[in-house]
């Protein structure tokens, strides 16, 4: 009995254990090795050498764990010194998913699922995390809409899944869904305002995002568009470690058009105009001259030197982790402030986070996950996004067309302005005839204000009991409140102001959501082969938004450019409203395999949304899974085991749900105006359907997960095929009803998605001096609208008024809708339409009086050419296959990332192309110097004619300025250089890193726009593949540091 009992004291008797962590592949020391009591938190991490020490028992085991590397276990035993070497895990399929309410080992996961590591863009500059996934996962197609600071990207996960409401995926942070629409979009318009801009990209541990229905399912009425899942860095075991990033950059834009100068622009109006009276057998007379400065010289005004600059950014974050054996803990704090190549043009950003745990028994766990983030962004009206005005103010607009021939400012110093608000072409020596009619730029620059002050405050707090080690009970209440106070002003001397002798307008948008979960996990293995698994729960979601405005008019000084200071009129209030919803949810899911070989996993979920009337309020949603893991059969290990290491087959199939829905769209509605202007007012607003119920998008998945070389090469191939049906649209009623807008919203359309997913990853060169790893996705994509409203009834895309898509059943959705053209008659110089009877019309902006503008190529008269009769459908804007190619390179101390994206199959509308060759009084791109003259006949453009908007395709959209999209773009390339150990020593350092990067660095196109992923139209699903009018993108350079202590 003493011996015994000697025993035991023995093996509890704590000692230090020593020992060096090395490279199976190189025998190189492997730094930052985690050295883990098994079962407990308590842990350690190697240094810089690779060495470690730890005090533990004698009847412990360590857990050795590297990122890339296989996990090692080794009992302590009697031993006072462990030398352990790992071997390379390639690609690392132990690693979890985050599923929904619950993790997956990867290699048992049987759903359509990509994870991006938070450490593959926390280095790069941007002002959201969402920007720097584009090319990062198979399916998920990403474009940044302009150069805009905080302009929220276009996502769409497999594309576009409904016509009238968002095609934007839910976003999920530690559990909890937050706000993710553009608040921007709510408010005056002129101010991006992306919600995901307010997570730290520093803080980020890893992005899942679910594809299939087996992955959404689980989050029911929300889940069409597909799940972005966010999971925040946690403290880990071992020693406080502090992390400090930085980088610096310069951005500039690129791919500015080439335009004429001041003498070609002369030359070409006053040509123009020639044309004009000749055709009209009326008397020429210049309208265009030299125009000259005190000193004689001519003016040749670049106004891209006025509206863009080269700006300026930095970004600071550190962090403070660490772990001990009963809590955990992450702090974090940034700050961010860029300068847009806009001039004018702001974000700053100061952020804070704190992720803590704690073990209050063995049982029960308390944590928080608390964030804050305040903002503030400034912007010039640039026309650049969804819903602003492009027309004579929009700085994307103005430094194209304005007239060079004329300054910005008089020689007394004072602006160029004329009495009418608009930019001066006469006064004093300047002497063109015809004035222009847009604004100075540097005015509105000057005098305007456009800002959004954001505040942002996300947590959750959570307490899990562990009831056995197989069962758990968690509860997690979330919060997510988000402040928008935006502010406008338009000054009263000139631009949009001048008429109302100056406008202040002010926007206070605010939305508050809390979220309640309650959710059981269990967790089983029988007989060493059964493993059961089950998650059980509830949800209740509450979320309000409201919003003030106020809007006044006629300042009494210029001085005042607040909405509190002095104006005589008070106009109505632009856009006020309140709404709430609320959710009611119950979910569950289960999931089953045997030995590691078969696999099934079931979810269901039961939404009730208050949007929707008694009796239709709740949906049912649910997805079902299934894999085959070949690999693991003894058949296949016997024959190519040693050739092919995972071979997994699997399929899933479901119904899930899109929640975009008004709060009160079931139910009909009222609102006061004044009739008359001053007596109060009760009128029918909408006609309410109690009908009314969720869009559904059933999916189908069947893919093949493969490894060759022990893993070193893993990949994945997808085939899915997604039938939306019940979207929402307005059905036409009779005009007797006495109905709003003579339609009523029902669930009458339907369309589908179908494509192929394919992705490969692998080590192509890992030796001990230099390692080359690459990822490749590529994805297919088609989409077919199959039935609208009764009568199949043409949707139309607007963009400013003037009509460039359709979506009709037959086509895709969004479809490029235009006339077609078809050059120039060599023999008259003008240009060739086709009408809606196929023939071609011809068309002269000036003709002799009694003779027609439009005729037939044999000079007899034609019908003219309109829009409504002579439009079709000449290009799809969603891109046949896209996708991204990721490279990483390490030399020694080197490291060498580059980062390519692709698109191919897509059309655009070019509508900034149009304005370039209008011939009104536009400045013109250089490439009309190639129009058609008696000794050119073979121009690309037609003759020049004063006045001329309709050759172009100013008047209405042409196919000429339909253009392929196709591209191949470097969207980052970073070089990097980690200090020797001897260096990072001396200095206390555990690592340190410098680097140098560009993005946005080349791109290969054929499309002669500024860039193929412009979007003026934001993430419309009815009006995308629309560049008009809208800022370039942004070249950034940038250098910097990361330290860790």
């Amino acid at each position: 009995m003493l011996g015994l009992l000697f025993s035991f004291a023995v093996l509890a008797q704590s000692k230090r254990v020593t020992g060096k962590v090395t490279s199976s592949d190189d025998g190189s020391a492997l730094p930052g090795v985690s050295v883990q009591v098994k079962g407990t938190t308590k842990g350690t991490q190697t240094n810089n050498d690779g060495n470690f020490a730890i005090d533990v028992n004698a009847n412990e085991t360590l857990v050795f764990s590297f990122i890339g590397m296989q996990t090692s276990e080794v009992p302590v035993g009697g031993k006072t010194v462990i030398n352990v070497t790992l071997a390379n895990d390639g690609v690392q399929l132990e690693q979890l998913v985050v599923v929904g309410y619950g993790t997956q080992n990867r290699k048992d996961v049987t759903s359509a699922v990509s994870t991006i590591k938070g450490d593959a863009i926390k280095s790069i500059p941007a002002q959201s995390f969402d920007q720097l996934l584009s090319g990062k996962a198979a399916g998920v197609n990403i474009n940044i809409p302009n150069g805009l600071l905080n302009n929220p990207p276009v996502i769409r996960v497999r594309g576009f899944n409904s016509i009238t409401s968002s095609s934007y995926p839910l976003i999920v942070v530690d559990g909890v869904i937050v706000f993710s629409q553009d608040a921007g979009s709510v408010g005056p318009g002129g101010i991006a305002a992306n919600p995901l801009s307010d997570i730290n990209p520093n803080d980020i541990e890893t992005i899942d995002i679910l594809k299939d229905a087996a992955a959404t399912a689980i989050y029911g009425s929300r889940a069409a568009n597909g799940v972005l899942v966010i999971t925040t860095k946690k403290g880990k075991a071992g020693k406080a470690t502090i992390t400090y990033d930085s980088n610096f950059g310069w951005t500039k834009p690129y791919r500015t058009f080439d335009l004429l100068n001041a003498s070609e622009y002369i030359m070409m109006k006053n040509e123009a105009e020639k044309n004009r009276a000749t055709l009209a057998g009326q008397t020429y007379s210049p309208l265009y001259f030299e125009n000259l400065d005190p000193n004689g010289k001519p003016y040749d005004t670049n106004w891209y030197d006025y509206v863009f600059q080269t700006g300026f950014q930095q970004s600071h974050n550190i962090n403070i982790s660490g772990a001990t054996p009963k809590s955990s803990y992450y702090f974090s704090g940034g700050y961010t402030n860029q300068e847009g190549f806009l001039k004018k043009n702001t974000f700053e950003r100061k952020n804070a986070r704190l992720n803590i745990s704690h073990n209050v028994t063995e049982k029960l766990i308390f944590g928080a996950n608390v964030t804050y983030s305040s903002s503030d962004a400034f912007a010039p009206n640039s026309g650049s996004l969804q819903g602003t005005n492009f027309n004579t103010g929009g700085l994307g607009r103005v430094p194209l067309v304005t007239a060079p021939n004329v300054p910005a400012f008089l020689p007394d110093g004072s602006y160029n302005i004329n009495t009418t608000g608009a930019l001066a072409n006469t006064p004093g020596n300047l002497l063109n005839k015809d004035r222009s009619g847009f604004y100075n730029p540097v005015v509105l620059l000057d005098l305007d204000k456009a800002t959004a002050q954001t505040d942002r405050f996300l947590s959750n707090i959570y307490a899990t009991y562990n009831f056995t080690k197989n069962l758990s009970f968690r509860t997690d209440y979330g919060i997510d409140n988000q402040t928008v106070d935006s502010r406008t002003f338009n000054n009263p001397i000139h631009g949009d102001g001048f008429a109302a002798k100056g406008v202040a307008s002010n926007y206070l948008y605010k939305s508050t959501r809390w979220t309640w979960q309650n959710y059981v996990n269990y967790n089983q293995k029988f007989a060493d082969k059964h493993t059961v698994s089950a998650t059980l729960g509830t949800e209740q979601q509450y979320t309000k938004r409201n919003m003030w405005s106020g809007s006044r008019q006629t300042v009494a000084d210029p001085f005042f450019d607040t909405y509190e200071g002095n104006y005589t009129v008070n106009n109505n209030p632009p856009f006020n409203f309140f709404t709430e919803n609320g959710f009611q949810s119950y979910f569950g899911r289960v999931t089953y395999d045997f030995a590691k070989r078969y696999y099934f996993t079931a979810s269901l979920r039961r939404d009730g949304l208050s949007a929707l009337a008694a009796g239709k309020k709740f949906g049912n949603f649910y997805g079902v899974s299934a894999g085959w893991n070949l690999s693991e059969e003894t058949f296949f290990k016997d024959a190519l085991g040693d050739k092919i290491s995972t071979l997994k087959l699997r399929t899933s199939y479901g119904k899930v749900g899109n929640a975009g829905i008004s709060d009160y769209a079931s139910l009909s509605l009222y609102d006061f105006s004044n009739y008359g202007g001053s007596a109060p007012a009760l009128y029918f607003s909408q006609a309410g359907n109690p009908d009314l119920k969720w869009e559904t998008s059933t999916k189908l998945d069947i893919g093949l997960n493969f490894g060759f070389l022990k893993d070193r090469i893993t990949g994945e191939l997808t085939y899915y095929k997604n039938n939306i049906d019940g979207l929402i649209l307005n059905s036409p009623l009779s005009p007797s009803m006495g109905v709003p807008g003579n339609s009523v919203a029902k669930n009458v359309g339907s369309m589908y998605n179908q494509g192929v997913e394919f992705s490969i990853s692998g080590a192509v060169i890992n030796n001990k001096a230099f390692r080359w790893n690459t990822t490749l996705n590529f994805a297919t994509q088609k989409n077919e609208v199959t039935a609208l409203a009764e009568g199949n009834s043409d949707i139309f895309g607007v963009t400013q008024l003037e009509t460039a898509n359709i979506t009709r059943v037959g086509y895709a959705l969004g479809s490029l809708y235009v006339v077609e053209t078809r050059g120039v008659n060599p023999a008259t110089g003008q240009r060739i339409y086709v009408n809606g009877k196929g023939q071609e019309v011809q068309y002269s902006h000036a003709v002799a009086t009694g003779k027609s503008r439009w005729t037939f190529l044999d000079g007899t008269t034609a019908p003219a050419i309109t829009a409504a009769a002579d439009s079709k459908i000449m290009g799809n804007t969603i891109p046949k296959f896209y996708g991204g190619w990721d490279n990483n390179f390490s030399y020694k101390k080197f490291d060498l990332s580059i980062s390519l994206i692709y698109s191919a199959g897509f059309y655009v509308y070019n509508g900034t192309k149009a304005g370039l060759h209008d011939q009104r009084f536009w400045n013109n791109a250089s490439d009309i110097l190639d129009r058609w003259t008696e000794t050119n006949t073979n121009g690309s453009w037609p003759r020049v004619v004063y006045g001329d908007n309709i050759s172009n395709g100013s008047s209405f959209p042409i196919s000429n300025n339909v253009e392929k999209g196709d591209f191949i773009k470097c969207r980052n390339i970073a070089l990097g250089y980690n200090l020797p150990a001897n260096v990072i020593n001396k200095i206390k350092l555990t690592n340190a890193r410098v680097f140098a990067q560009v993005t946005n660095a080349f791109m290969l196109t054929k499309y002669s726009g500024t860039d193929p992923e412009t979007s003026s139209n934001g993430n419309s699903n009815l009006a995308p593949g629309i560049d008009r009018n809208s800022i370039p993108q942004a070249r950034t350079l940038s250098c910097g540091l990361s330290l860790t202590f």
